[in-house]
């Protein structure tokens, strides 16, 4: 089944998945302990909270539905059709620690990690005025409890193969995870490993070699792209996107530079607008995808068009990397994959990544995304469903393709100046635009790289969604570790992998 996604969909998953829920600005603070020392507390939500959890684990619809039959004030079905979306992506949870901060007389918050995953998710449940009926319910995710966790100590870099092999075993035995890990300390692997199919209907499994869409990662390669021209003196960064797209409406190109692309701080973007979605997913190439872009321009998100002013902030936006491709191949005089693959992949060595779509198609090994998401983006609970849409071309804000040895040498090249200078490196890693900062927990934006903090882990690098891919590639430049996790199972079993090493690297 072909399924390929429309750009609001898509925005609308990598926001739900990545960025943070707004309570993450006032943390519970928490003291180390196991999930086996939990205690219940006093609490009048306590027996409905213990009945759900009863239920949940069980990933029993009769169950889950048969739960919020009796607590649920309203809107019973959907409640019910909730929870096995959330089980898909922890599987069974185990309480850890009440979140004080966020429970009162008639809510109670709960720190919650998966029993194989390993993952954090921080559940609420807000009751009616006399504590019988649920009126609502917070699930928090993408960060994780502030203070000591387990391990509690982070683990030797000699420990860290036996553990992710034991871990990874069990969730591969589950189903939770398909995929390829590579976890390197400075010019050492670790851990490198691949697991479940690559292809089911073929019967061929994930191995080193295979390739996976890499999805946002990309922008890091389409960042380094920029770069390269840079150093070469093609560009400068505080060009105006005029100088190289002089087609482009002169009140919006005379203000936005490259760097308020690099940054997504232009103000452009026309992924909520279903028509540009359409013709943009129907592009065979970047100058199509700017033709959408053209025709389209009035209809810019949040009303932006009239008097626009560049918006120098932070809003995610595909459309500037594709603008980014586009002066790419306009000042290289190359196609955007000829560039990337003679400026980067080549000197490199990175034989296992594509950029280009007609060579991707004759490589077998590739993996096939699988989703329990379908075209409209409604979880459909049972078997995962195979998304084969890859796009008419391979695109500068999401397209490529590559392995994690491929990106695990690209980016050691980046970060000890063998291929881009220092200053070039730090401008690229600089903390540009802020996405939020908080005591627990932060988010910058660079030139095409993510600078998170969480706890006492600072991690730089990008993540990657689309249905049924999802790929996390980050540097610890403190303890100089390296991450890479790409998985066909969609963005949140990859995450949870990626986030539970960060726990070892990190756990606090």
């Amino acid at each position: 089944m072909k399924m390929t996604p429309t750009r609001g969909i898509l925005k609308r998953r990598v926001l739900g998945t990545f960025l943070v829920l707004t309570i993450l600005l006032n943390p519970a603070k928490i003291f180390a302990q196991s999930t086996l020392d939990f205690e219940w507390p006093v609490h009048k939500i306590t027996p409905i909270f213990k009945d759900f959890i009863k239920a949940y684990n069980t990933n029993d619809l009769k169950k889950i539905t048969a739960f919020t039959t009796k607590y649920y004030e309203k809107d019973v079905v959907k409640a019910a059709a909730y929870w096995p979306r959330i089980f898909a992506e922890y599987a069974e949870i185990t309480p850890f620690i009440v979140a004080t901060e966020w429970s009162n007389e008639r809510s109670l918050a709960i720190w919650f990690q998966g029993k194989h995953t390993k993952n954090w998710v921080e559940i609420t449940l807000h009751m009616n005025t006399d504590n019988g009926k649920i009126v609502g319910k917070t699930v928090a995710r993408g960060y994780r409890p502030s203070g000591t966790l387990p391990p509690y100590n982070s683990i030797s870099s000699e420990a860290i193969k036996t553990h992710l092999k034991a871990y990874l075993k069990k969730l591969d035995a589950l189903d939770y995870f398909s995929g390829s890990v590579l976890v390197a300390k400075g010019d050492t692997i670790l851990f490198e490993d691949a697991y479940g199919d690559s292809h089911k209907k073929r019967g061929t499994k994930n191995d080193s070699i295979t390739v996976f869409n890499i999805a946002s990662t990309t922008k890091t390669v389409t960042a380094i792209a920029i770069a390269k021209l840079a150093e070469q003196g093609k560009l400068k960064f505080t060009d105006l996107l005029s100088t190289y797209v002089p087609e482009y409406p002169k009140d919006i190109a005379n203000q936005v530079s490259i760097h308020h692309l690099l940054t997504h701080t232009s103000g452009i973007e026309l992924d909520d607008y279903e028509p540009f979605n359409i013709a943009n997913d129907k592009a065979r190439n970047l100058e199509e995808s700017l033709q959408a872009q053209l025709k389209y321009i009035d209809s810019l998100n949040e009303g932006r068009r009239n008097n626009f002013k560049v918006l120098n902030k932070h809003d995610y936006s595909n459309e500037n990397f594709t603008l980014l491709g586009v002066i790419i191949e306009r000042s290289s005089g190359m196609s955007y994959a000829e560039y990337i693959e003679k400026t980067i992949f080549e000197p490199l060595g990175m034989k296992n990544s594509f950029v280009d779509i007609q060579k991707l198609a004759k490589r077998q090994n590739k993996a096939v995304g699988y989703t329990f998401f379908d075209k409209e983006d409604t979880f459909i609970k049972g078997i995962r469903r195979e998304n084969e849409g890859v796009g008419l071309y391979l695109a500068p804000e999401g397209g490529i393709y590559s392995n994690p040895r491929d990106l695990y040498t690209y980016f050691k090249a980046i970060n000890k100046h063998t291929f881009i200078n220092r200053e070039t490196k730090e401008l690229l890693q600089k903390k540009h635009v802020k996405l939020f900062a908080a005591k627990e927990m932060s988010r910058f934006y660079g030139y095409g790289f993510e600078v998170n903090s969480i706890g006492k882990a600072t991690t730089i690098g990008h993540r990657g969604v689309t249905i049924g891919v999802g790929s996390t590639f980050e540097y610890y430049p403190k303890e100089d570790y390296y991450v890479i996790v790409l998985s066909n199972y969609g963005a949140m079993p990859g995450a949870a992998v990626a986030a539970h090493i960060r726990d070892l690297i990190s756990p606090n």
